[in-house]
């Protein structure tokens, strides 16, 4: 920020100091073309007498543009704002123009202050507005670049993130553990087998299919989740229960994709799957004021150790979080007593999208 601010000063000045420069050679030419005799140090004198004062001016305009620019949303505080400040301007070069006539010689007798304001209002509020105009370009320039970098940079979250989700899918203990259970009921109940089939084939697909939009409804982040508890149900039997509680007003609400997913799979794989005694796992969504709130828990067996780690998942998830709403979305892990281990997701409420793909097992319990 410090550097952004000593490089807008720099273009500032140079600016005021070329345009005085310029100034000060037309005031020479058209001497000479008047018969006028006018020098180089009496032009640079009254150019940079005058012009440079811009300087300061303008670095406040830019300050003031920084601080309240007109946006989406935002526009008569700023644009009252802005009006107050190049009056501002005026009212100050008219006092600049008073107090160094003496100096300068702005005017031969010094009209009356009044006079003086209203050249000043004639001579420099479209000069003002452009400046205005101007920071607002280089603010606008500056929101599209970091809007370019944040793009790119939740596109490699969201790539990393798909990647660990396919290499879960496909660590041999999952994929080996799928199969073996697939062949098992193939003998003993064939239309549970082909529904395995069709949710690792949906968790496959999910995670190799390539999607630039961060976002997608809350039903289809679930349905991604049920097919990856299908499989783990099978697998783990009567070691596994599942509760969806899940707000039916929630579903239509966007999420970022794969936020769920992680957390249950945590869930699975480092408590319930390494307990003998029968697991439960809680699926919520609810919405809270102006948040939806996700939350994820899990039974934990009494003095059950934590499977290790490498804590990406979540770390993906926090930084993806961060990047798409900054401070107004939160991730927090828990121990909520009673043997619950618990990941809470905390998430502002965006206008919904109209993609309704997969339902979700919003209604079971």
């Amino acid at each position: 920020m410090q550097r952004s601010l000593l490089s807008l000063f720099w273009i500032v000045l140079l600016w005021w100091t070329a345009y005085a420069l310029v100034f000060a050679g037309q005031v020479v030419s058209m001497g000479e073309q008047q018969g006028q005799a006018i020098t180089w140090g009496q032009a640079l004198r009254h150019s940079f007498g005058g012009w440079m004062t811009w300087v300061p001016l303008s670095l406040g305009l830019c300050w003031l543009v920084l601080r309240h620019p007109i946006g989406r949303g935002h526009l008569w505080r700023p644009l009252s704002i802005l009006f107050l400040g190049v009056l501002a301007v005026v009212v100050l070069r008219a006092v600049y123009v008073a107090v160094t006539n003496p100096l300068f010689g702005w005017y031969e007798t010094l009209p009356s202050f009044g006079d003086v304001l209203m050249a000043s209002l004639r001579n420099n509020i479209m000069l003002a507005a452009t400046v205005v105009g101007v920071a607002h370009a280089l603010v606008f320039y500056r929101q599209a670049r970091e809007r370019e970098q944040r793009v790119a940079e939740l596109e490699t979250h969201l790539a990393t993130t798909q990647l660990e989700a396919l290499r879960a899918q496909l660590h041999p203990h999952f994929l080996f553990n799928a199969l073996n259970s697939v062949a098992e009921m193939l003998h003993r109940d064939p239309e549970v087998a082909d529904h395995m089939l069709v949710s690792l084939s949906a968790l496959l697909r999910d995670s190799l299919a390539v999607e630039r939009n961060q976002l997608r409804p809350l039903r289809r982040e679930l349905a991604v989740v049920e097919h990856y508890l299908m499989i783990e149900k099978i697998r783990l039997g009567d070691r596994l229960a599942i509760s969806w509680q899940v707000d039916e007003h929630c579903l239509d609400i966007d999420v970022p994709m794969l936020i769920l997913q992680p957390l249950v799979e945590n869930a699975i794989v480092h408590a319930i799957a390494r307990q003998r005694a029968p697991g439960t796992l809680v699926v919520r969504a609810r919405i809270d004021e102006d948040m939806l709130v996700l939350d994820v828990e899990n039974s934990v067996g009494p003095g059950q150790p934590s499977a290790p780690g490498t804590g990406m998942g979540l770390r993906s998830i926090r930084d993806r979080l961060r990047l798409l709403y900054a401070e107004r979305a939160t991730l927090v892990t828990v121990d909520a007593g009673a043997g619950v281990h618990a990941a809470q997701v905390r998430l502002p409420i965006e206008p919904s999208g109209t993609d309704t793909m997969a339902s979700a097992p919003a209604e079971r319990a």
